[in-house]
């Protein structure tokens, strides 16, 4: 055997273990890309659903935010109702309350005048 027949014999090993490495790496690759591709699909699937759920707490989100600005819209004029019946109140009630209480403080000063004969 010379030389060269050992050189080609060396080099058709080597290329035969060359070429069964990139066989495995490729084996490899392509069971990866069989993972992914499932991993990929189970993830779509939760994301779609994920989406579905988000969607319908998004409108019971809204539902409720609407019930509250209504009960808000609510409470504001109950509370301008009270107001103005608080003013009306304090209007009517108020001075003739007043009044009476100074008529009352007047007419006691004046029976106390009248009772010790002071003339002031």
């Amino acid at each position: 055997m010379s030389a060269g027949d050992w050189l080609a014999a060396t080099g058709a090993v080597l290329l035969a273990v060359l070429l069964g490495g990139l066989l495995f790496a490729l084996g490899s690759v392509v069971v990866t890309l069989r993972d992914l591709r499932s991993t990929v699909r189970a993830l779509q699937d939760e994301s779609i659903a994920l989406a579905a759920e988000m969607r319908l707490a998004l409108r019971d989100a809204e539902n409720e935010v609407d019930r509250v600005g209504a009960l808000i819209t609510a409470a504001e004029s109950v509370g301008d109702h009270i107001d103005t019946a608080s003013r009306i109140v304090s209007k009517t009630v108020t001075n003739p309350v007043v009044k009476v209480l100074a008529l009352g403080t007047g007419t006691k000063r004046a029976v106390r005048r009248m009772r010790t004969g002071d003339s002031r």
